[in-house]
């Protein structure tokens, strides 16, 4: 049976469309520039809040759609418009924290908002601090509005325990996931970059097997099963391979513009 093409790309951006660096490769930023004046809706799909996002947004000059904070987001930048956003509001995100604690004695938290984040102290090591992230003693006294992302992190701790346990602890009410930082994220009850991503192809009209994904980690472990074509990079975790339907080159070979190339191919 022959394979629908590609109308839409869903790719991961750190360690998928960046480099090991940070840094945007030009091969990169063109082959996903092709791909979408070639009429494909090229679609980054991110653990990132958009307010620590300005620099591959600038880098990448993408006026489409972005989806953030694990699929919590999706934005049209070009209209600066929040598409759909899924909340936590500050009960609900209390009482998850006061679990994680029982659980994890010695945990810390940052709580990402709509337009601001607030961490506690030790967060600083894990991640440069810009401007909309602010310190405070005790983020379950400064949770006042609806939430988008719970930031979980243990210096002491392996990932792998603080997953287990904070998957634990907070039960229905959240989906735990990490993407190769220190930390476990929380999203709302049922949040993933697959579901985000399968709701804008449902709204584009673009078909599951007409959608690609590209990603390197756990976070992209439901996109990389969902997509009609999942592709793992090769210095991805076990897990996103093993989601995935292909394994390709790293993200210091620029494999997603080879892949992304031939996807555009397949249009003629």
């Amino acid at each position: 049976m022959t394979q629908k093409p590609i109308r839409m790309i869903a790719t991961d951006i750190d360690g998928t469309m960046l480099r090991r660096d940070g840094t945007l490769d030009p091969v990169v930023r063109s082959a996903l520039h092709d791909a979408h004046a070639a009429g494909i809706h090229v679609v980054p799909a991110t653990g990132r809040p958009l307010i620590v996002a300005a620099d591959v947004i600038a880098a990448l000059n993408h006026d489409e759609y972005w989806i953030f904070a694990n699929g919590a987001i999706t934005w049209h930048h070009g209209r600066a418009e929040t598409i759909r956003g899924y909340w936590m509001e500050p009960e609900r995100v209390v009482g998850m924290i006061e679990r994680i604690r029982r659980q994890l004695p010695g945990a810390s938290f940052a709580i990402e908002f709509e337009g601001d984040a607030i961490f506690e102290t030790g967060f600083e090591r894990l991640v440069p601090i810009v401007e909309g992230l602010h310190l405070v003693d005790d983020v379950t006294t400064a949770v006042k509005a609806r939430v988008q992302k719970i930031l979980v992190f243990d210096h002491t701790k392996t990932i792998d325990h603080l997953f287990g346990n904070v998957s634990e602890a907070i039960g229905d009410d959240g989906v735990a996931s990490y993407s190769g930082m220190s930390f476990i994220e929380v999203a709302a009850d049922l949040v993933t970059k697959a579901m985000a991503v399968g709701e804008l192809a449902s709204e584009l009209g673009v078909d599951r097997d007409e959608v690609a994904s590209f990603g390197d980690n756990h976070n992209d472990v439901s996109m990389l099963e969902w997509a009609g074509r999942g592709y793992a990079m090769g210095n991805a975790t076990d897990d996103a391979k093993e989601a995935a339907n292909f394994v390709i080159g790293t993200n210091e070979e620029n494999a997603l513009a080879t892949q992304v190339r031939a996807l555009i191919a397949e249009l003629d």
